[in-house]
């Protein structure tokens, strides 16, 4: 019998088998550039999840707490402002407030580029 899934019932063992499905998928890709970037974001998602299934695990055996929710590393804006705001020689990004290194020319946290 086949059954439904809704989004709330979805697990991060269905999501690894999708994943893999996608990965077998991908190899029949025409354009060789479009299949080994698709591989190479499936493989990384797929090391994710085992990566986050291994520390469940771990958590699991010393009951240690599993998931804490905590705040986003991206900020996104949703301004009404159609200019972007430029960067100055200041140590603040203007998009997420966070300090910058003067090194680059992107914000590290929220990648806002600099003018």
């Amino acid at each position: 019998m086949v059954r439904a899934i809704m989004a709330d019932d979805v697990t991060v063992d269905q999501l690894q088998r999708y994943l893999q499905e996608e990965l077998v998928e991908a190899e029949d890709i025409p354009n060789v550039e479009q299949r080994k970037q698709r591989i190479i974001k499936l493989e990384t998602a797929l090391f994710e999840i085992i990566q986050f299934n291994k520390s469940v695990e771990e958590r699991q055996l010393v009951e240690s707490v599993i998931f804490e929710e905590s705040s986003s590393v991206r900020l996104i804006s949703s301004s009404d402002n159609t200019e972007a705001p430029s960067i100055t020689n200041s140590e603040v990004c203007p998009e997420c407030d966070e300090p910058q290194n003067g090194e680059f020319s992107f914000c590290q946290v929220c990648g806002y580029k600099r003018k």
